[in-house]
């Protein structure tokens, strides 16, 4: 059974020359570790925080501390949070396209 859904678009321009407070609220220490692998973070980024803010809206809380949750990924990439809720799973998926990035979260029962 489907508890929540959640989508969320970014403008991936808007982090391209991102406040350093800006990543510190949004940014855990893996997301840093996994940015830096890329020469070109930006999409990342977006990605990352779409993904937090999809998080927000399936699981209908305001109260998440985005840099305290992580956005994982498997040895295939596939993303998946370091957050638990406290019933049932989340499902996630983030893509990008040159000018904008997108996450889904569906939170299974």
């Amino acid at each position: 059974m489907i508890r929540g859904i959640g989508i969320d678009i970014e403008e991936i321009a808007r982090f391209r020359d991102p406040s350093p407070n800006l990543l510190e609220r949004i940014l855990s220490d893996d997301d840093r570790r996994h940015l830096a692998r890329f020469a070109d973070p930006a999409p990342h980024v977006a990605g990352v925080w779409a993904a937090k803010e999809a998080l927000v809206k399936a699981l209908n809380r305001s109260d998440l501390t985005f840099n305290r949750i992580s956005v994982l990924h498997t040895p295939t990439g596939k993303p998946y949070f370091s957050f638990r809720p406290d019933e049932g799973k989340l499902l996630l998926s983030i893509a990008h396209s040159a000018d904008v990035a997108i996450a889904v979260v569906v939170w299974e029962a």
